[in-house]
């Protein structure tokens, strides 16, 4: 990996030049967005923001960009020593292929740059968002990661900009989708008390004590708590036959999969409904079929939380 981008600064170097005499006094990328380059890896990620021929880019560990929000107080901080970023004004218009191509085009081409000396601080402060919709109850969470600087100077060999603050923005690479929707609708069992449904990469789990599918046909309601849970977990990476029954109850993926999303209810009711199952003599009880639905179940992660006002779990059948 490091000799891949160490390939990628020389490049970007190369492709500088002085082309006039420009004096830069501050940054100003007005409402652009950052974008990510492509030949980012899985473990440094290349951010690039641009502004007609104004341009910056920020080379980060992947690992400071993750699925959690950041504790309010608590950024993520990270040294300019040994970071990468970059500004240039170009001699004309700009846009991030002048970085993150293979090959750097021939126009425009640098007139000034300016790198981040030692010191200074790269502060990212996660944020997500949930957003249900209405009627399918399938669930998107975005996460915005904000980029800002603190106490950093810029060089070009001859003159200094320092800054001790500079917001460089906001990076939303990541929408998930929790679906909710189970082609599958066989519940199945953990070897605790857990039961789950599953498609692929996803599964939702209920955590209640035995005795919640008892052999009697009845209705029960019970409050979720601490102790009896629902529990979404979405994953990634992995083929589909990884997606075993051991992995969805543990909840401890090994690579190469990832647990991506994992939101906890433990507020809101679940409506037991059991009823008999008889044999072809309509006489004798061969098993007991346990209607299970949610009503008004918050999901949690950190801070933010949903409400799914219903939700049909399904039949669970025990014998």
């Amino acid at each position: 990996m490091k000799k891949i981008f160490g390939a990628f600064v020389c490049l970007f170097l190369l492709n500088g030049c002085d082309d006039g005499d420009i004096v830069v006094e501050t940054f100003d990328f007005g409402s652009s967005s950052i974008q990510k380059c492509s030949n980012s890896t899985d473990t440094q990620t290349i951010l690039t923001r641009t502004n007609k021929n104004q341009l910056m880019l920020i080379n980060v560990a992947a690992s400071n960009f993750k699925n959690q929000e950041t504790v309010a107080g608590t950024p993520i901080t990270i040294t300019t020593t040994g970071s990468e970023i970059i500004y240039r004004s170009y001699s004309d218009d700009v846009t991030s292929a002048a970085v993150c191509s293979t090959i750097p085009p021939v126009s425009p081409v640098v007139a000034e740059e300016y790198r981040v000396l030692p010191g200074g601080t790269i502060e990212i402060v996660t944020s997500m968002l949930p957003n249900v919709n209405a009627s399918s109850l399938a669930t998107s969470v975005s996460y915005n990661h904000q980029i800002k600087f603190k106490n950093v100077q810029f060089s070009n060999g001859a003159s200094t900009i320092s800054f001790q603050e500079y917001l460089f923005g906001t990076y939303t690479p990541t929408t998930n989708t929790l679906s909710f929707s189970f082609t599958d609708p066989t519940i199945k069992n953990c070897t605790d008390n857990k039961i789950f449904l599953q498609s692929s990469n996803q599964a939702l789990l209920l955590d209640l004590p035995a005795a919640s599918y008892p052999s009697d046909a009845g209705t029960q309601t019970i409050t979720l708590d601490g102790t009896n849970r629902a529990i979404y977990r979405l994953y990634t990476g992995g083929a589909a036959a990884d997606y075993t029954t051991d992995l969805i109850c543990s909840g401890t993926p090994a690579t190469p999969i990832m647990l991506s999303e994992e939101w906890i209810a433990n507020e809101g009711t679940v409506t037991i409904v059991t009823t008999a199952i008889f044999g072809v003599d309509n006489t004798t009880i061969i098993g007991y079929k346990h209607n299970i639905k949610f009503t008004n179940i918050r999901y949690k992660k950190g801070s933010q939380s949903f409400l799914h006002p219903e939700y049909t779990f399904g039949d669970y059948r025990t014998n």
